[in-house]
């Protein structure tokens, strides 16, 4: 079974529609979303109709609740507000009816999936202790499920129950212990990268592997697209203080070290 992974999809046509004909070429046999169909980018109907159609399971992220009135706009941006209202005006009835039909969480087999967290759609899990603490709960809130896949923070990460943190990057053994996926973002890069690329992953069981992909689209109609509806460039590309790289490596080292302490101490590990 090969399991296509995305999040943060955003309204963005030509990131989706490549991030799906490579997925196509590299064979899966079912799409799992995390979230964030719609928000910030132009292309709302579009997407959701193109993941549909593929026969995607998809959760709600706090863009789509946003957009469906379920959600204050209490932490979103002025330019999140601004395409909020955009996609109000633009969603058709038909994509509304599906997204309104979505779940906030849902089981996929041994895959359980949301999008901030099990708790909070709006959550940005990017800390060791708390990833290891959602898995924990995994036999009481999904029986059966080993994998917990997030999105929300637009950045790819792997971790595993006991050894914490892993490279997210190309083509890595699936852990086998119960791990935590975040494939990173479609449709709105956070990186540090000159031109944006759109993120998505595979996991393989029978290979038992995880692949994270990097996939080169559009951008330039991407752009065109967003200024034709007044929106900023951003919306699209954000990219993150030149420092925030760093500092979020520095926070997760502490995570391993305070990690191994507490093993080394015969507490137990990750329940904080």
């Amino acid at each position: 079974m090969r399991i296509g992974v995305l999040s943060d999809v955003h309204a963005n046509e030509p990131a989706l529609r490549a991030v799906l004909a490579e997925l196509g070429r590299r064979g899966t046999d079912r799409l799992l979303v995390a979230g964030d169909l719609v928000g910030y980018g132009p292309h709302p109907n579009e997407c959701v109709t193109m993941l549909a159609e593929a026969g995607a399971r998809c959760v709600l992220g706090n863009h789509d609740l946003f957009v469906l009135d379920r959600l204050p706009p209490t932490r979103f941006p002025s330019y999140a507000r601004q395409s909020a209202e955009l996609h109000r005006s633009l969603l058709s009835a038909d994509v509304r009816s599906f997204l309104e039909s979505l779940p906030t969480v849902l089981q996929d087999g041994r895959v359980l999936v949301a999008h901030g967290s099990l708790d909070d759609p709006e959550e940005y899990v990017f800390r060791e202790p708390r990833a290891v603490e959602l898995l924990s709960r995994l036999p009481q809130e999904a029986p059966g499920a080993d994998t917990l896949v997030l999105g929300h923070t637009h950045r790819a990460w792997l971790v595993d129950a006991q050894q914490g943190t892993l490279p997210a990057r190309g083509t890595v053994p699936m852990p086998t212990t119960p791990w935590l996926l975040n494939p990173g973002s479609v449709g709105q890069s956070r990186q540090l990268e000159r031109r944006p690329r759109a993120r998505c992953a595979i996991i393989d069981d029978t290979a038992g592997t995880v692949e994270f992909l990097r996939v080169d689209f559009d951008a330039a109609a991407g752009l065109a697209a967003l200024r034709q509806q007044g929106l900023p460039d951003r919306c699209l590309h954000a990219r993150p203080p030149v420092w925030f790289p760093a500092a979020l490596g520095v926070r997760r080292a502490l995570d391993r070290a305070s990690t191994r302490l507490r093993s080394r101490s015969g507490r137990t590990v990750g329940t904080g």
